[in-house]
């Protein structure tokens, strides 16, 4: 299967999310097994920011949205 049909279905199961998050995720996913990953972890709440040790998307109630 090639990579972007695999996108392609990925975006169709995750429709609910917003396009840019998917994008940044598609983005920063170095395999598609890690981007299903990434997606399937998406917090529930917002606001979130991307964990760069964890390369996956946190929630956070830092409203500056800065790391620790």
């Amino acid at each position: 299967m090639e990579y972007d049909e695999t996108v392609r279905k990925l975006r169709a199961r995750y429709a609910h999310m917003h396009p840019l998050i998917f994008h940044r995720s598609v983005e920063r996913a170095r395999t598609v097994t890690e981007l299903f990953d990434i997606l399937e972890s998406f917090p529930d709440t917002y606001p979130i920011i991307w964990d760069h040790h964890a390369r996956c998307w946190v929630q956070t109630d830092d409203l500056t949205l800065r790391e620790k």
